[in-house]
């Protein structure tokens, strides 16, 4: 019997090991399909290439580019809305209650303009959280877990 429950937990670890590389998979595959719409979005607008020049680069039709470009286009102009209107902390409450898409809210945290935090250099600032500096992002990753390890990183490189 104790050995059917260890094949038992072989079978579950190695499922579990399976699905966190499928997950991981996943991710790298938005990752690369992201970094490609910009790519298409900045070669756009340097001008010099058709539609149908970028749809052949990567296997799609005018039509689908133009559909990639619009949406890019469109987020843009969210993203200057956003600024104007609330702090990087606001975008984490909503994502926090499922307010946004995941992948708006980490592109969002990406392109972020965060205020420096304010420090008066003594005890408190440990506790001081200020709502639109990168202490969101810290919150959004260590305090609600709404973002990975990875995404963090990428976070914090694009801020730099």
């Amino acid at each position: 019997m104790e050995h059917e429950e260890m094949v038992d937990m072989t079978t579950i670890n190695d499922t579990a090991e399976q699905l966190r590389e499928l997950a991981n998979l996943h991710r790298r595959r938005e990752l690369i399909e992201e970094t490609i719409e910009q790519r298409i979005l900045t070669l756009w607008r340097a001008g010099g290439w058709s539609l149908q020049e970028l749809g052949a680069a990567i296997g799609k039709r005018a039509s689908q580019v133009s559909r990639i470009i619009a949406r890019l286009e469109e987020q843009s102009v969210s993203l200057a809305d956003a600024r104007r209107t609330i702090t990087a902390m606001e975008l984490v409450r909503r994502a926090q209650r499922g307010e946004i898409d995941h992948g708006e809210f980490v592109a969002l945290l990406k392109n972020w303009r965060y205020d420096p935090k304010y420090t008066v250099h003594d005890e408190s600032d440990d506790w001081e959280i200020a709502d639109n500096s990168f202490d969101a992002v810290y919150h959004a990753y260590v305090g609600l877990d709404l973002l990975t390890a990875e995404e963090y990183e990428e976070i914090q490189k694009a801020g730099t």
